[in-house]
């Protein structure tokens, strides 16, 4: 890059800011001109805000402890008539807020009455609370008697409550509008002399912004003139003299000896962009990024986790811990931790058989933790498969798909069938199922994945996917076959040569 600086020729700075204390001396003028008739404006404008604050401050208040009120009432009830886990995190959520709301209120005896209301409010919210909570307690221990006394309890309690909030808001109400009228009596006043104070304070700054804008703008046009001119390759464009010694000075001579180093530069800058240009245009020709592309996407569909999945997985992880004891639940979170593992261990590209074989294990025990008997489920392993290698997941999302496809709309289920044998010097894994089968558009578009120039867009581990990571992880002698008729069932075998391809 070239420096313009170091090509202009050497020129002396003039004296630096009179042009700035100018604009800051008429700056201040300016600021205390309306610093004045502002602060007018402002004490008397206070009183007003105070009685406005004060008239709304406390309804707001007592509007929101109403809300509150009224929300953890509907949510309290929808739990206890349905028992619905989104209707008690409601009731959580809302009694929070309410119990939030109490402390704040008064809680001494003072000689007010608006106080001592507000000590009796503070009371009866904290008893709503009390018989609410009590009677979650009760649901949630099938009491059904007590829940049914300490809900008819709390609604009581909020009719209360809602009666002493609104005789506030209207107590409240009163003190607040008698402020408001004393004052009202010099609004009129303080309007009129707001008024005169702006007026003036506006004309005195366009008067002072007058005097000084011509002073400050027409040398910037003269130089925007300029620089409009070296813009269209004018660089010997004429610049009139200026004669202050000021900031606009220093710009001034700054731009003509910009003008002078730009001509030099110019041819510069230009010879070297054609031989960048060159260059670049070589590199592009000579470098291929394909086999880094590929590498780069086996990676990247090796380390997906179909989100849905562990979704489901860790919700039925959930319910089990609701409904039965530890040794379940700890042993559902050991598979699921090692499937999760398996899933998202460092990609070495290959892993041997049986280690795929454990991971579909791991997730049809999962499965079955889910669904019940609804499937059923058949590995066949031969002994001589378990010790070759394989791309890392590719049969866990091929089960995956047979249940969320192939046996998904099934009401009775279905069968799913994993085998891996040894045929000649291949290795065939294979998933089926007896659910309703593919169409043959779907068998071929999944198959097209297998082209590297094939650029449809998929998301998560599916059919798709794992089509495309045979044929890259294997250099393209690994394959996918796809037998399947609409009704009838589903069989995709993987077929992968013996042996780690190069």
């Amino acid at each position: 890059m070239i420096d313009l600086v170091s090509l202009a020729r050497p020129w002396k700075p003039k004296r630096q800011g009179s042009l700035r204390n100018r604009i800051i001396v008429n700056s201040i003028i300016i600021l205390l001109v309306l610093v004045i008739a502002t602060s007018y404006t402002a004490f008397a404008s206070f009183d007003l805000a105070r009685s406005v604050e004060l008239l709304f401050r406390n309804s707001i208040s007592m509007e929101e402890l109403r809300a509150t009120l009224r929300e953890t009432q509907e949510s309290l009830t929808g739990y206890l008539s349905a028992k619905n886990s989104e209707s008690l995190k409601d009731f959580i959520r809302t009694s929070t807020s309410l119990s939030n709301m109490e402390l704040r209120l008064n809680k001494e005896n003072k000689l007010d009455d608006v106080f001592l209301l507000e000590k009796d409010l503070a009371f009866l919210v904290d008893s709503y609370l009390v018989s609410a909570e009590g009677a979650v307690q009760a649901k949630r221990g099938r009491n059904v008697t007590q829940y049914v006394s300490l809900y008819e309890e709390a609604r009581q309690t909020a009719s209360l409550i809602e009666f002493l909030s609104t005789k506030m808001d209207t107590i409240h109400l009163g003190q607040s509008l008698k402020g408001f009228s004393s004052y009202k009596a010099n609004i009129s006043l303080a309007l009129v002399s707001n008024a005169v104070l702006l007026l003036a304070a506006f004309l005195l700054s366009i008067a002072l912004i007058a005097r000084y804008s011509y002073t400050i703008t027409e040398p910037l046009a003269r130089l925007s003139v300029a620089a409009e001119a070296v813009g269209r390759g004018e660089y010997d464009h004429p610049l009139p003299p200026y004669e202050n010694e000021d900031e606009i000075r220093t710009l001034h001579d700054a731009f003509v000896n910009m003008q002078d180093s730009i001509q030099k530069a110019f041819a510069e800058l230009t010879r070297k962009a054609e031989l960048e240009r060159s260059l670049m245009e070589e590199r592009m020709r000579v470098l291929t990024y394909q086999h880094r592309l590929k590498d780069a996407e086996l990676l990247a569909l090796q380390t997906q986790i179909n989100p849905h999945f562990l979704y489901n997985t860790l919700s039925a992880g959930w319910q089990l811990a609701l409904a039965e004891g530890n040794e379940k639940t700890a042993e559902f979170l050991e598979k699921l931790a090692a499937f999760i593992r398996y899933a998202l261990k460092p990609s070495t590209r290959f892993v041997l058989v049986s280690e795929e074989i454990e991971c579909v294990r791991q997730y049809i025990w999962l499965l079955k933790l889910r669904f019940g008997e609804r499937y059923r489920f058949r590995i066949e392993v031969q002994d001589e498969a378990l010790g070759n290698e394989t791309p890392a997941l590719v049969l866990q999302p091929l089960v995956e798909n047979a249940i969320a496809h192939g046996l998904r709309d099934i009401e009775d289920g279905g069968d799913v069938i994993v085998s891996a044998r040894m045929e000649g010097e291949t290795i065939r894994l294979s998933v089926s199922d007896s659910g309703k089968g593919m169409a043959k558009d779907d068998i071929l578009r999944a198959l097209s994945a297998a082209d590297p120039e094939d650029t449809t867009p998929q998301r998560g581990i599916g059919l798709h996917n794992v089509v495309r990571r045979v044929a890259l992880a294997t250099g393209g002698l690994g394959k996918v076959e796809i037998e399947s008729e609409p009704g009838h069932g589903t069989r995709i075998t993987i077929v992968l040569p013996v042996g780690k391809p190069i």
